[in-house]
Formats: C-alpha cells, structure tokens, sequence
C-alpha cells in the first residue's frame, strides 16, 4: 500500500511506499548531504564543540539535535545538558532516552517463538498480548 504523507522538513505531499521515511525524497537527500559534511568536518575536528559545527557549517542547532535523537551523532561529555533524556530530564550524550528508561520502557517486550507452523514459508510474524497468541498481517 502507498501512503501520502507530508514531508516534515518541506511540508510538501510525498508518496511514501515504504513508511519508514518522513522526509520526502529531495529533502532526504539534501539531508543526507548535510549530516555528510557533519561527518567529514568532524573527522578533521574530531572534539569539535556543537557551535563550532553550527558556525562553520551554517547548519541549525535544531537539525543537530535531531541528528543526535536520531542516534547518528554523540556528544562527547557525558554531563552536557544540551541533550535530555525525554522521560526523565537526565543528561544523555545521543537518542531520546537514558538507558534506565530505555529499559524501562521496553522491558514489556518480548520476541515469542510460537513453533513450526503448518503453512509453508509463511511470511507472517506472531505476537503475544496477555497470554493470546495474534497472528499480524503478513510484510
């Protein structure tokens, strides 16, 4: 199935058959290229501070925010207050969430092997909830 979804950075309609992006194709890849040039000023700069980057590159503080809660860039300090885990307030150095609420909140999830099944190649996965084995749509 196609999806119609509004790109987040543009705002415009895009068809999105996968449903994994939520930018539309030509801002993914000018991001794409932005987080490229991140990635080669810091391999010269290796202990660059974030407003170094910001003012070198000319890239907002907001784009690399969401690099870092995206996990695709690390604060190097541990105790840095620039980047707070969503659920407590505490200092976290990438991502959305300290490991104790990472934990926390995927401690509830569970991978369930239901055994062999009597359809050949079934391409369908099975969950559990409250004990009730679910069969979810095939991918």
């Amino acid at each position: 199935m196609i999806d119609v979804v509004t790109c987040e950075i543009c705002g415009r309609l895009y068809n999105n058959p996968s449903g994994f992006f939520r930018v539309c194709p030509t801002c993914y890849e000018n991001d794409e290229n932005e987080f490229q040039k991140i990635k080669d000023y810091l391999n010269v700069h290796p202990c660059a501070k974030i407003f170094d980057v910001v003012a070198d590159l000319n890239i907002s503080i907001k784009q690399i925010k969401r690099y870092l809660r995206e996990s695709r860039l690390e604060i190097l300090e541990k105790d840095n207050h620039f980047l707070l885990c969503e659920s407590c307030g505490k200092s976290i150095r990438t991502g959305r969430y300290c490991d104790e609420c990472y934990k926390n909140r995927h401690k509830n999830i569970r991978a369930v092997y239901s055994g062999s099944s009597n359809i050949k190649h079934s391409n369908a996965i099975r969950f559990r909830t409250d004990g009730n084995s679910k069969r979810a749509s095939s991918i």
